[in-house]
């Protein structure tokens, strides 16, 4: 029985690793680098091909593969920048009548043709991308929704493109024309298949790389990537860039192949076609949103009525998919391999666990397993300058002032901090506390006044910047990548990607030597034992010290706290009262908390905020007997 469900253990491991392939974010350390996935995707498709392209399913795999290579693209544009561009159906149509016109009317070869367009394409979307990635959300959605009809209108009113007949091409990427249909058919099938299987790769090695662990935090909270040092605007620019480059791609190899170009290659309904496959597949991986185009087209040639009523059949399938699951079939698919998993992870414990395992187990469900944190600290980190020592400014607000519509949240507020110790900011609710550590990180811009570091005037510079100059932080409310383990969590704090480009990271990637920082930072903190776990499955405190790991991982010069202290019980306060009592000597704290008694504790100085005003400034024994902070706060 034993041998049995250690044997179950090893045969779930190896179906979590085939999850990696169908899921962008897994519930484990890694994504496939992409050789798998690729030849998943080449071996599978080349058969399918030499089996089926002889008959009139030839066609229909050429499509259904051109329009999976599209919506590869749209996983990792849509899926991580959580922006929706309708963009995609218009550069289809860019690669396919790009290289239809330079065949038809230059007689260049289909190949060279197709290297023009997707060249062209990547210039074009870099172009409308700097100015339509400026906006977001539903902003972003109406400024290119107008983009597939004014595609279309210019498609059906230009005699010079084929109009409503559409354009034909003398040549086709199969090295000879002459050849037979059939042989032109399967030799086409091929060619799609190799291609779809390189953007399949690419993508995989994008996600796979230190950028990818980048793309993960955008995807789930852009406020919290800017803050660990994210470019995302620029990687927001690179996204969309990325997306409409691989659907120009597909339009040509599609007309290359196909030797004509249909007007309803940029119709707003293929637009919407392209979205429902990814949804349906799955919006954040790149297997799934390929699965989700081939099932999508099979279901078009499946019957005549279902190819009639397919808007109706797609628009049930997607709503019982996401209903199901709100990742689609990759999310549903990595769901019941991830309960899999444990389950057979449970069952090898049952039968091989002693009583060493058994004495760890509610270290781990409490999350810190060694019990002297601050003795872990004390050994790792750098001794504590002594008192008096620290006579360097490293911050400095200088009269920040904040409206918002002519409210003021901080009126004329002046600090300063030097480069080591832990200061307190106090103050009731409203008082401007999250505001001027918005301020201070750079996500929130003053009305007036100055931010300085170091004598440097940061006041105008973004949060990604600040964090590059070492200001780190962390948030009220847990700011994770839910779906990644503890590592990668702080992993994404000591990338030294910020500035590289996509393209650079599809060859190489960094990603093992921010690992190994992030280890350290774990491993000093006593988190050892939990990086391997999916920060989901942590309790409230043992997220928080997770983030505080993250925003310590990089060795800033200030570390800004926003209510650590919340959720927590009375032992895990002093717990983390005993860290913080160890961070001042490393560093500069900004602390913001409401429990009054840890931050006397703690604090060498306390500034107290009422209204927007800072009412007080001064040591933890004035504060214990001010009576403005007995009236604002003990009061209160």
């Amino acid at each position: 029985m034993n041998a049995f469900l250690a044997a179950s253990a090893r045969i779930t491991s190896r179906a979590t690793a085939l999850s990696f392939a169908l899921s962008s974010s897994p519930a484990g350390r890694r994504v496939p680098r992409g050789g798998v996935p690729a030849a998943v995707v080449l071996v599978a498709g080349a058969l399918v091909v030499l089996v089926y392209g002889q008959q009139y399913t030839g066609s229909v795999i050429v499509l259904s593969a051109t329009y999976a290579i599209v919506t590869a693209g749209m996983a990792v544009q849509i899926g991580f920048s959580q922006q929706i561009a309708f963009s995609q159906s218009v550069f289809f149509g860019v690669g396919a009548y790009g290289v239809a016109m330079l065949n038809t009317h230059l007689n260049m070869s289909v190949l060279l043709a197709t290297v023009i367009m997707v060249m062209g394409a990547a210039l074009a979307a870099l172009l409308l991308g700097s100015v339509v990635t400026r906006a977001s959300g539903l902003a972003l959605a109406v400024a290119t929704l107008m983009l597939p009809l004014i595609a279309v209108g210019y498609v059906s009113g230009t005699g010079f493109l084929g109009g409503p007949v559409g354009a034909p091409l003398t040549g086709t990427l199969w090295p000879s024309s002459s050849a037979s249909s059939a042989v032109i058919t399967v030799g086409g099938g091929l060619i799609v298949i190799v291609v779809l299987a390189l953007v399949v790769f690419i993508c995989a090695r994008i996600l796979s790389s230190d950028i990818g662990l980048e793309l993960f935090v955008l995807g789930v909270d852009e406020r919290t990537a800017a803050a660990l040092g994210v470019r995302t605007p620029r990687r927001k620019l690179e996204l969309f860039v990325l997306g409409c480059v691989f659907a120009a791609l597909a339009g040509a190899v599609y007309a290359g192949i196909q030797q004509f170009v249909p007007e309803t290659v940029v119709d707003p309904t293929t637009e919407l076609a392209l979205l429902i496959m990814l949804f349906i597949g799955g919006r954040r991986s790149v297997i799934g949103a390929v699965i989700g185009a081939l099932v999508i087209q099979y279901l078009q040639g499946a019957s005549n009525w279902v190819s009639v009523n397919i808007l109706i059949v797609e628009g049930v399938l997607l709503t019982v998919v996401l209903l199901v699951d709100p990742e689609g079939l990759a999310g549903i698919v990595a769901t019941a391999v991830a309960w899999l998993r444990r389950w057979a992870a449970g069952a090898a414990e049952m039968a091989i666990a002693g009583p060493e395992e058994a004495d760890e187990a509610p270290a781990a469900a409490d999350g810190i397993a060694d019990p002297s944190l601050s003795s872990v600290l004390t050994e790792a980190g750098p001794a504590a300058e002594p008192a008096g020592a620290q006579t360097a400014t490293l911050l400095e607000v200088r009269g920040v002032f904040k409206e918002y519509g002519g409210l003021s949240v901080l009126h004329d507020v002046t600090i300063r901090l030097p480069e080591r110790g832990l200061f307190g900011l106090c103050g009731p609710n409203g008082a401007g506390k999250s505001t001027l550590l918005n301020v201070i990180g750079g996500s929130v811009p003053p009305s007036a006044g100055e931010v300085m570091l170091s004598g440097a005037d940061i006041t105008k510079r973004p949060p990604h910047e600040r964090f590059q100059l070492g200001v780190s932080r962390t948030f009220q409310a847990v700011h994770l990548i839910k779906g990644r383990t503890v590592l990668d969590n702080v992993a994404v704090a000591c990338l030294a990607s910020h500035t590289a480009s996509i393209v650079t990271r599809i060859g190489r990637s960094r990603l093992d030597a921010a690992r190994e920082q992030a280890a350290r930072t774990l491993a000093d903190l006593g988190m050892a034992h939990l990086a391997d776990r999916e920060v989901s499955s942590l309790t409230l405190e043992t997220q928080r010290m997770v983030e505080l790991a993250r925003a310590l991982a990089p060795s800033p010069r200030l570390l800004l706290l926003d209510e650590p202290a919340s959720g927590l019980s009375e032992e895990q306060r002093q717990r983390l009262a005993a860290m913080l009592t160890t961070l001042a000597g490393r560093t500069c704290v900004l602390l913001v908390e409401h429990d009054l008694a840890l931050v006397a504790q703690v604090s060498e100085r306390i500034f107290v905020l009422s209204g927007g005003h800072l009412v007080f400034d001064g040591g933890a024994a004035d504060f214990r007997s001010s009576p403005v902070v007995n009236s604002l706060l003990v009061g209160s």
